[in-house]
């Protein structure tokens, strides 16, 4: 049995799929491949130049751990920075029915 998968990828979680590319293969390639590996138990060759800075091609499990931080870490400064607002309206909003309780 199959299925069809599909899912959007933005910013820096496209960019560094697209870094993941081999040469002539198309992005759903990239991805068919990557889960293949992984679900085999394999280790990934991943490109961190997009958490780093520096080009690199590493496949230990001690690169993978530290792409998932860095991909965590990215997702929770997103998550934070969208948030600031919000909470920020929160408190202003509590501050006033503070001085009609009073």
């Amino acid at each position: 049995m199959s299925k069809v998968i599909s899912f959007r990828a933005s910013g820096h979680f496209l960019e560094w799929l697209e870094a993941q590319r081999m040469e002539e293969e198309s992005l759903s390639q990239c991805c068919q491949r990557m889960l293949r590996v992984m679900s085999a138990g394999g280790e990934l060759g991943v490109s961190t130049e997009l958490f780093t800075g520096v080009s690199t091609s590493n496949t230990s499990s001690v690169a993978s751990t530290e792409l998932s931080t860095s991909i965590a870490e990215t997702v929770d400064i997103q998550i934070a920075n969208k948030l600031e607002p919000i909470l920020a309206r929160f408190a202003a909003i509590e501050e006033r029915l503070g001085k009609l309780r009073a």
